[in-house]
Parts: C-alpha cells; structure tokens; sequence
C-alpha cells in the first residue's frame, strides 16, 4: 500500500475515533485504535442520526464491540 494511502486511511480513522470520543461512545482513546477500519466506521454510522435509516432513532442498538445500546 502506497505513503498515500495508508496517510488516508489513518486519516480517517483518526476521524472516526475523534467523532466517536466526543459523542461520549468510548472514553478510551487506545482501546479505539485497536479496532478495524470498518468497525470504526460501523459503530460512528450506529450512533450518528445523520446515518441511521430509521432517520435518528438509536432505540435499542447496541455496539457489537462494547455490548452497550445507543440511547
């Protein structure tokens, strides 16, 4: 994998990680950093409305990492 593409990705998880920090998900910044790509990406589309197809509600999802429901 290209310098750019690796700058790119580590880019986004560092978003990823960040959105999900502030949103008050995981305190934990390293344990954040250990997981994947897509499950960051899957648990900062769990919690976030503007991606969720029932159009914001988080009624009775949970993280499958964490085991703990977005309310």
């Amino acid at each position: 994998m290209g310098k750019w593409m690796r700058s790119a990705i580590q880019r986004q998880k560092q978003f990823y990680i960040q959105q999900l920090m502030q949103s008050g998900f995981v305190n934990d910044h390293e344990r954040l950093e250990q997981w994947t790509m897509a499950e960051l990406r899957r648990e900062y589309e769990r919690f976030n409305p503007a991606y969720n197809a029932e159009g914001g509600s988080r009624h009775e999802q949970t993280s499958p990492r964490t085991g703990e429901a977005h309310h």
